[in-house]
């Protein structure tokens, strides 16, 4: 302790032991008075919020044009990843740009512990009620007026690696039962030309899309435009549930409380459906005010949904010339018969737009297309029965946008440098055609239509955006626009199209995305809009490849090193995002099947990697998915 000469050498005062007491007290009030009017704060805070998000008394909303977001919490932009277009990766491994980056969450593995069954419920939540007719009855299909495949030779019930626990999920999962939706009595003009078709005709505006004959009724999808709305029992009774903002609800019927106008709604929790009444002011008949700025055109409409033959997809990426030969496909059925593989995903228009089999419509609009064709219709026609035959489900895959040989051919609608004419060729060193461009829509349906004819059990749509361009580029580039579309409004009006084209063929429509579009509350930059694309397609694919993601990632060091915790993470986003719809399409995700040599601490993707990323999906409830490996080299295993 300091002495007495201490003090004064330092020139400091030596307090009495009453004052050193007095001085304590007031530090210690001092404190508490902070804490207190902290408390107050947050306090006053919380109600403010509560007041502004929240149900008027009355009886009007209190705020209105909020972006969505998963949760149905409002997104904060700073929230969201600083996206370098330049980083965001395509399927092909083998071109090493640099991956994309995430971080709207800070979440570790010790987040993962969900329970499954509530996320499982989540997903089948739209099973019953994701068609409506056009009458009051509600129609539903049996699943045996489905054609079942011969899977006899691919056992589906056989146990997985030891160190995998397999859920058993029951007939209403997302295993997805065998539901196909028809459009009987379509008339001709569901097969009339695209020059024929206005831009009303692609993409309506009005409460129903119609796709052939047949419709969905709108106006028994309304959507909620407040935080916290509370379901009641009665109108103005007890209080039943409260709803997030931006969910969906389906309307019963509707009636007058006093001065109030109540809706009977239904929707769907994980504990099972709720059936209550919301004051209708806090219902909107779409998510178009909802949605936020630059999509207020897109369309919330529902859509009929048509699934596959299959109801569990376990199927792998194959290119046009791994199946140019009798012995090459013998050798995949077989490869499939010994890992319990049930479809295969085929290149029918390649990335460098060269056709499979011969088709009118590359004759058409790009004859070069067709001269490395390795089949004619009718030779394609006896393969795909074939593999049809063995049991395994056949998907064409169609490079929808990124065709360089429609661009070559068509310079004159191509993307091109303002200043010089050159082509825009960006990070694939190739030409890119414009999503903008309807010549381009007709021609990839055409394709799509002749793929059905042959057999296809389904059409996949990849690359289905526009080229990453950095800001400098977009203002430097001739994206052949001539309306007022957005990037997402004319993806999602290219979609709507084919939809409605493809209906008299009954396959399903399935669209490739990249991993990222699940988090991101916008459309990256290249169109590619969760929810606008989900709501149309019947079948949504997300390309989740744990190495296609930044170091730091949903928390993740170097997330190619956690392949479960990277795939649940971004799958679950999307299964989240589709609760903002009336008619999501199933997420049959594309898992990774190779090893990322270029990623600095990768993993190699064995066996076991591969089973990680399988069980993050059935976790998940979802049992279907597809391996992307671009050079074809699988691992041999038996995929549960």
């Amino acid at each position: 302790m300091a002495g007495d000469n201490d003090y004064k050498n330092d020139d400091r005062v030596k307090l009495s032991k009453p004052l050193k007491k007095a001085i304590e007290r007031a530090k210690r009030t001092r404190l508490k008075v902070g804490l207190i009017a902290a408390l107050l704060f947050v306090v006053s805070l919380g109600i403010f919020f509560a007041v502004i998000f929240s149900e008027g008394k009355d009886g009007s909303p209190t705020f209105s044009n909020l972006p969505i977001a998963q949760d149905g919490n409002q997104p904060n932009v700073s929230d969201v990843a600083s996206l370098d277009v330049n980083s965001l990766n395509g399927k092909n491994e083998d071109e090493q740009s640099l991956p994309v980056s995430t971080t709207t969450s800070n979440a570790t593995s010790d987040d993962f512990n969900v329970d499954a069954a509530s996320t499982e419920d989540i997903q089948t939540s739209f099973e019953d009620i994701i068609v409506i007719s056009t009458d009051a009855s509600e129609e539903s299909t049996n699943s045996n007026d489905v054609t079942n495949v011969d899977n006899s030779n691919v056992s589906t019930n056989s146990s997985s690696s030891k160190d995998v626990a397999v859920k058993s999920i029951d007939s209403n999962s997302q295993s997805q039962t065998n539901q196909v939706v028809k459009d009987e009595g379509t008339d001709a003009e569901s097969n009339s030309s695209f020059k024929d078709a206005s831009d009303n005709d692609l993409a309506k505006n009005s409460t129903s899309i119609a796709l052939g004959s047949s419709s969905i009724d709108a106006s028994k999808y309304l959507f909620v435009s407040a935080f916290g709305v509370s379901i009641f029992d009665t109108p103005g009774g007890k209080v039943l549930d409260t709803l997030k903002y931006a969910s969906y609800v389906q309307k019963l019927d509707e009636t007058k409380f006093g001065t109030e106008t109540f809706t009977k709604v239904a929707y769907r929790t994980p504990d099972g459906k709720i059936i209550g009444w919301v004051r209708s002011a806090f219902l909107s008949n779409s998510l178009k005010p909802i949605a936020g700025s630059g999509y207020e055109d897109i369309s919330f409409e529902p859509v009929s949904k048509t699934f596959g033959r299959i109801s569990d997809v376990r199927g792998i990426y194959l290119t046009r010339t791994s199946v140019n030969t009798k012995e090459k496909i013998a050798n995949w059925i077989s490869f499939a018969k010994k890992t319990n593989l049930n479809a295969f995903v085929i290149d029918v228009k390649d990335d460098d737009g060269f056709m499979l089999f011969t088709t009118s419509a590359a004759a058409k609009f790009v004859p070069k297309a067709n001269e490395d064709a390795f089949y004619s219709k009718e030779e394609m026609k006896s393969v795909v029965s074939e593999l049809k035959a063995a049991g395994i489900y056949v998907i064409a895959r169609i490079v929808a946008f990124k065709d360089p040989s429609y661009a070559r051919a068509h310079m004159d609608r191509a993307i091109v440098y303002k200043d010089t004419g050159n082509p825009y060729m960006g990070i694939y060193k190739v030409p890119w055609a414009s999503a903008y461009d309807k010549q381009l829509w007709e021609y990839n349906v055409s394709v799509a239509k002749e793929a059905a004819e042959v057999g296809f059990d389904e059409i996949q749509y990849d690359y289905v955006r526009f080229p990453e361009l950095t800001e400098y580029d977009r203002n430097r580039v001739n994206l052949r626009k001539t309306g007022d579309d957005s990037f997402a409004e004319s993806i999602q009006k290219f979609l709507i199209y084919s939809k409605k084209e493809l209906a008299p063929y009954n396959v399903p429509l399935a669209a490739d995305v990249f991993g990222l579009v699940s988090t991101a509350v916008d459309d990256l930059g290249i169109g590619q809009y969760w929810e606008a694309i989900s709501n149309v397609v019947d079948y949504i694919c997300p390309m989740v490849y744990p190495s296609h993601y930044a170091n730091g990632s949903f928390g993740l060091s170097i997330p190619d090193q956690f392949p479960y915790e990277t795939v649940y993470r971004s799958v679950l986003d999307g299964v989240r995002r589709n609760c903002n719809i009336p008619t999501p399409a199933r997420i049959r995700p594309w898992i990774q099947s190779f090893t990322a040599t270029w990623v600095k601490g990768h993993i190699t993707y064995d066996e076991n990697a591969i089973r990680k990323e399988i069980k993050a999906l059935k976790d998940l409830g979802i049992n279907e998915y597809m391996f992307w490996n671009a050079s074809n080299r699988y691992v041999e295993m038996w995929y549960n």
